[in-house]
C-alpha cells in the first residue's frame, strides 16, 4: 500500500505522542484494530465518506462506537481529528504509516516468507535468527504456504532474497552437472 504524506503526518504524530507516554505498541495495535474494522465493513466507510452526513455526527458515532472498549486517549483523539478534517478514509494508510514509522525507530525489518508447507514454530524461530544474524537487524517475518513452490522456503527481507527452494537447488545442481559436462 502506497502511503500518502497526509497519513505519514498523522502517523508522525502520533507517534511522537504514544512514543513520549510509552504506549507506541498499544497505539498501534488500537489504529490497525479500528483501520481493519473500517477495511471489514464497507458500510462504516461508507457512512465516514458520505457527504450528506454532518461532520458533527461522524465525529459523533465514533466516539460512541470507541468510548467503553479500551481505546485510548491518543488513538481517540487523532480518529476525531482525522474524521472533522474529512480525512478518516486514510485510516488503513495511517495504520501503515505508523507501523513504518515505528519499524525504523526500532531498527526492525520486515518480510514475507513463502513455504510449500506451513513451518513449525521452531523453524520459524530459527529462519529468523538465521536471517537476522546474517543482515544484522531485528526482523519480524510474516509466513505465507505457496503451492507453486515444490519444497523448502522463500525469504524475501528488505531488498535481500533467501531461496532455500527445492527448485533453486534443482537449477543450481543442472548448473553444476552441465559444468562438469562440458
Amino acid at each position: 500500500m502506497k502511503v500518502n504524506e497526509v497519513s505519514k503526518r498523522y502517523a508522525k504524530a502520533l507517534l511522537a505522542v504514544a512514543k513520549q507516554k510509552g504506549i507506541h505498541t498499544k497505539v498501534y495495535a488500537e489504529l490497525q484494530a479500528v483501520a481493519d474494522a473500517f477495511n471489514k465493513d464497507a458500510s462504516v466507510s461508507a457512512y465516514f465518506e458520505n457527504p450528506m452526513i454532518a461532520v458533527a455526527q461522524k465525529t459523533a458515532a465514533l466516539k460512541a462506537a470507541l468510548e467503553g472498549k479500551g481505546t485510548s486517549e491518543e488513538v481517540m483523539n487523532t480518529l476525531v481529528l482525522m474524521a472533522d478534517k474529512g480525512r478518516i478514509h486514510f485510516l488503513p494508510e495511517v495504520a501503515q504509516a505508523f507501523r513504518d514509522a515505528l519499524d525504523i525507530e526500532e531498527g526492525v525489518t520486515r518480510g514475507i516468507v513463502r513455504s510449500a508447507q506451513p513451518l513449525s514454530a521452531d523453524a520459524q524461530k530459527e529462519l529468523e535468527s538465521k536471517v537476522s544474524k546474517t543482515l544484522g537487524k531485528k526482523i519480524v517475518l510474516t509466513y505465507q504456504q505457496d503451492p507453486k513452490l515444490l519444497g523448502g522456503a522463500v525469504a524475501q527481507v528488505g531488498g535481500w532474497t533467501f531461496d532455500d527452494s527445492i527448485e533453486t537447488h534443482l537449477k543450481k545442481l543442472n548448473e553444476e552437472l552441465n559444468r562438469r559436462a562440458n
